[in-house]
C-alpha cells in the first residue's frame, strides 16, 4: 500500500543488514553457528524478540528521506535514538506547500486553506521586506511541509513502529508508520513477521 501523497512521501535511501544479519550477531554472542537452521533461526528471532534482547537488531541500519507536515516531524523527531537532518528554514525560503487533510473537523475545508495561504503571504511579506529567514519564518503554519533524512538502527524502528501504529497514535503519523512497516517488512520478513506476532499486536 503507497503512502496517500496528500500526506508527503518515503523514500528509502539506503539500507544495510538482514533477517540474516540479526541472526548473525545473536549467534556470535553464543558461539552457537553450529545450531543454525532456518527453524532455529526463525525460534532464535521471535525469543529475541520476546525476551528484549535488542543489541542483533541494532546491526540492522535504515535510511529514509521523509517529507511530511511540520507537526508530524516534531512528534517523529522525539525518537531521539535515530539521527537527523531537516531542511533548515532559517537558511532555505519555504515552499507553499500545505498538508491538505481529510476532515478538519467542523472547519470548513476552504476556511482551512485561507488560513495556510495568509500565514504564508506574511512569510512572504517579510521576507519581501528584508526581513531575515530565521525571523520570518515563526509566522508559518505547523501544517507546511518539511523534509528531513532519517537514519535508524532496527531496534529504534521497531520502538518507533510500536508506538506510532498504536491506536492512541495521532492518524497522519500512523500513515507514516503503515508504509515503513510494510517497507522494512520486504527487507525483513523473517523478523517483520515475529515481531506483528510477538510485540506489535499483542
Amino acid at each position: 500500500m503507497a503512502l496517500d501523497s496528500r500526506y508527503g512521501s518515503v523514500i528509502l535511501l539506503d539500507h544495510m543488514g538482514s533477517d540474516q544479519r540479526v541472526i548473525e550477531a545473536a549467534r556470535l554472542c553464543w558461539d552457537s553457528f553450529d545450531k543454525s537452521t532456518p527453524e532455529s533461526d526463525n525460534r532464535l528471532i521471535k525469543h529475541l524478540l520476546i525476551k528484549e534482547h535488542k543489541t542483533p537488531f541494532e546491526h540492522v541500519v535504515f535510511t529514509f528521506k521523509i517529507r511530511c507536515p511540520i507537526f508530524v516531524a516534531r512528534q517523529w523527531m522525539r525518537h531521539r535514538i535515530g539521527s537527523f537532518c531537516e531542511r533548515s528554514l532559517r537558511y532555505c525560503t519555504s515552499k507553499r506547500e500545505f498538508y491538505n487533510p481529510f476532515t478538519v473537523g467542523s472547519v470548513n475545508y476552504n476556511e482551512y486553506k485561507l488560513m495556510c495561504n495568509g500565514s504564508y503571504e506574511s512569510y512572504l511579506l517579510f521576507i519581501d521586506n528584508e526581513v531575515n529567514q530565521e525571523t520570518a519564518r515563526m509566522v508559518l503554519p505547523l501544517s507546511i511541509m518539511t523534509e528531513f533524512m532519517w537514519t535508524v538502527n532496527l531496534s529504534s524502528l521497531m520502538n518507533f513502529l510500536k508506538l506510532r501504529l498504536d491506536k492512541s497514535a495521532q492518524h497522519e503519523i500512523r500513515e507514516f508508520a503503515k508504509h515503513i512497516l510494510e517497507v522494512v517488512t520486504e527487507i525483513l520478513p523473517v523478523t517483520m513477521k515475529s515481531f506483528e506476532q510477538e510485540i506489535l499486536y499483542k
